[in-house]
């Protein structure tokens, strides 16, 4: 049997993952808690006023929508927030 790799060895090769797969891994971040901000934030971050956000909210669907967190705690998702700049760059 010489030359050829024995069958053991073949399989743990075709299960582990290779060297190249590894460093792909290791280099991406796993998804992090979800981050919120409040509607004064994204108001500063925007520069514009707070009602114009939930007014804004109220009548586009595309807009950021608030999350109710808690009774009186109502937030912003960041990633919707991002996500929403993001198309002013592609609508531009």
């Amino acid at each position: 049997m010489k030359g050829r790799p024995m069958l053991a060895t073949r399989l743990l090769a075709a299960i582990l993952p290779s060297p190249l797969n590894l460093a792909v891994f290791a280099n991406s971040e796993p998804p992090g808690p979800e981050r919120f901000i409040t509607d004064k934030q994204l108001a500063g971050r925007w520069g514009i006023d707070p009602s114009t956000i939930w007014r804004n909210a109220k009548k586009s669907p595309t807009y950021p929508q608030p999350v109710k967190l808690s009774a009186r705690v109502t937030r912003f998702r960041l990633s919707d927030v991002e996500r929403h700049e993001r198309s002013w760059n592609r609508d531009a």
